[in-house]
């Protein structure tokens, strides 16, 4: 019998009740081809027990889904402990990151094989070139090295049909990736499709996915629904699609058969009155919405199709649906990005949570992610790339010490982070606490964020209220996921 196949994600503690739905997607073409995957859904603060763990069910290849950023070094990190316990073991990295830089990724001496593209077909070859039948040089989509030396083999067509594709959740124990959300108590996470159409220059998908967007057909996603709820009695579904609303009208045939509630993302110019009502009708619970400025002039220099005006539309139509929290992320920082830009998203932000006090914002600095038409001009502005694979874990927007070589106003990250803290403490405006519970909204109504000291006071003042069940907990912690989350999909 053929050794098993570890298909490895190392996620953040906080982020491990979400699925590694990319692995299910990989697994499920290696079991339908006869081969065992085992899935290792990795805690980044127990490297060293995943690394027994792995080899104890001694594979022939170990394949990390990686994306940029903390993730980076402590697959990095991973691999180097596999390789120092078995040399010979062939690693295979595959996902958002080693697809942009490939080259760069498959140099380093702990990765020996990159999947360039989506990782669902191309890992099939790979097991083949494993096992002799398949030479590396066939493999349209491959990374390797030949003596040494990085070689890049020509890209792997997207996959054009998804209903060919599946998520197995039969290779993890479902009952450790069920959240408790809303008023329920087993919700799970789903993808229908993958890709977006829109050209956002921030985002990954334009190179990625060739600013395509495919969808799994609207049967095979209401009967898999459907399957999930008989076995695993799920009363609550979370799409990780990059954008479930590329289509609305198939969104809504989808939900509408479902009947979950949900959460998924939106473009906030779409929330016009009949889509509103639909969403209520379709019991929507969470919205994400990819607000990311105040300033006009940096809306069109994203090229993100939406105005302010438009942001405001969405979020006071949306205070006619009163069970939806919508979710706002904004980016701050981005290249050519003024301090009175800033200040208008600050505003505005103020300003649409006494619109629709139900909403809640996100705040992360801009990050050259590569891969996007922003990074090149983050290039041209200064930014310097890591040499390094690991090193890209300076892409961290929860740290406060990434150089913004691409602004002339300020010199790194933590200013921007006291912006985002200081709302993330806004919730306190509906705790009673005399004089504390002020602060933040002062904070950023006045532009004055200089209180190193405050901040740590307060901050402890949420670590208490984070540990009883009162509005300022829910609110907050409610909020983490979708502030943590960065913008890359769960499948790749």
């Amino acid at each position: 019998m053929e050794k098993p196949i570890a298909l490895v994600q190392i996620s953040n503690p906080e982020d491990m009740r979400i699925a590694p739905l990319a692995l299910l997607f990989v697994g499920d073409t290696l079991k339908k081809a006869g081969y065992e995957p085992k899935v290792f859904h990795v805690n980044s603060e127990k490297l060293q027990a995943a690394v027994k763990d792995i080899l104890s069910v001694d594979p022939m290849l170990v394949g990390l889904s990686v994306i940029t950023g903390n993730q980076t070094r402590e697959s990095a990190n991973l691999s180097k402990m596999l390789k120092a316990e078995k040399p010979e073991l062939p690693i295979l990295w595959g996902g958002v990151h080693p697809t942009l830089l490939p080259r760069e990724t498959v140099k380093e001496d702990y990765v020996d094989y990159v999947a360039n593209g989506e990782g669902d077909t191309i890992i099939l070859d790979i097991v083949r070139m494993l096992e002799g039948k398949v030479k590396p040089g066939e493999i349209l989509g491959l990374c390797f090295k030949n003596n040494g030396v990085p070689v890049v083999n020509a890209p792997r067509p997207l996959i054009e049909d998804l209903d060919q594709l599946d998520l197995d959740f039969d290779l993890i124990n479902v009952e450790d990736h069920l959240e408790r959300e809303w008023s329920n108590k087993r919700v799970l996470g789903f993808i229908t499709s993958r890709g977006c159409p829109f050209d956002c220059k921030f985002c990954y998908n334009l190179r990625f996915n060739l600013r395509r967007w495919r969808a799994m057909s609207e049967k095979k996603v209401v009967e898999k629904v459907k399957y999930l709820k008989d076995m695993y009695n799920i009363d609550g579904i979370k799409f990780y699609d990059d954008l479930i609303f590329s289509d609305p009208q198939r969104a809504i045939r989808i939900l509408e058969e479902v009947k979950l509630p949900w959460y998924g993302e939106v473009r906030v110019g779409m929330l016009d009155e009949p889509l509103v009502k639909k969403l209520v009708e379709t019991q929507c619970r969470e919205l994400l919405l990819g607000l990311e400025s105040g300033s006009n002039r940096l809306l069109a220099m994203m090229k993100k199709l939406q105005t302010v005006d438009h942001i405001k539309r969405g979020i006071r139509n949306l205070t006619k649906a009163p069970d939806v929290k919508p979710v706002g992320s904004f980016i701050m920082g981005l290249p050519t990005e003024t301090k009175e830009e800033t200040f208008q998203t600050i505003d505005l932000a103020l300003e649409l949570s006494q619109v629709n006090p139900k909403a809640r914002f996100s705040f992360g600095f801009y990050l050259p992610y590569p891969g996007s038409d922003l990074y090149d001009t983050a290039l041209r502005m200064g930014f310097v790339p890591p040499t390094k694979t690991e090193d890209w874990d300076c892409l961290d927007r929860w740290a406060g010490n990434l150089q913004l070589t691409w602004l002339d106003w300020v010199k790194d990250s933590a200013y921007f982070r006291r912006i985002r803290d200081y709302f993330n403490l806004l919730p306190l405006r509906e705790v009673n606490i005399p004089i504390l519970s002020k602060i933040p909204e002062k904070r950023l109504r006045e532009k004055d964020f200089e209180h190193p000291t405050e901040l740590q006071i307060l901050s402890s003042l949420q670590k208490k209220y984070s540990h009883k069940d009162n509005l300022f907990s829910k609110v907050v912690l409610k909020s983490l996921p979708y502030i943590r989350s960065p913008s890359q999909p769960a499948y790749a």
